[in-house]
């Protein structure tokens, strides 16, 4: 009898694992669900500025006091379309609207990142 109760004690707690592990991705879901989506700009490892992704706008971001990068903000993407650094692969890169994507202008020591809610894409599909 009490190997019995031990079993269905671990399979007891077995299920609620099971369970939360279920439960707080969901529950993160609907609690990340509203958040907007943002453009945040760094520059030398500071924070500069936020702005909205569904506002289109252009802003310069200055660099001392003779360098700019332009960040165009347009229908929900964000990229860098002129810049006075050397090398120019900022505006080489595509423009970004997923979060965790950045563009990066080492001259001017730019990152430019969103921060949005979890998108649920297929990025693969594995049999």
């Amino acid at each position: 009898m009490d190997k019995v109760r031990k079993d269905l004690t671990l399979l007891g707690g077995l299920l609620i694992t099971a369970f939360l592990f279920w439960l707080i991705p969901f529950l993160l879901n609907i609690i990340n669900k509203d958040l907007p989506a943002t453009v945040i700009v760094y520059q030398d490892g500071q924070k500069l500025a936020d702005y909205a992704l569904s506002e289109d706008q252009t802003v310069v971001i200055p660099w001392k006091e003779e360098g700019f990068n332009l960040l165009l903000i347009e229908n929900g993407r964000a990229r860098v379309t002129d810049a006075d650094c050397p090398d120019q692969l900022c505006v080489r890169q595509r423009s970004i609207g997923r979060k965790g994507e950045s563009i990066i202008c080492l001259p001017h020591r730019l990152v430019v990142e969103i921060n949005a809610k979890e998108e649920r894409e297929l990025d693969a599909l594995t049999y």
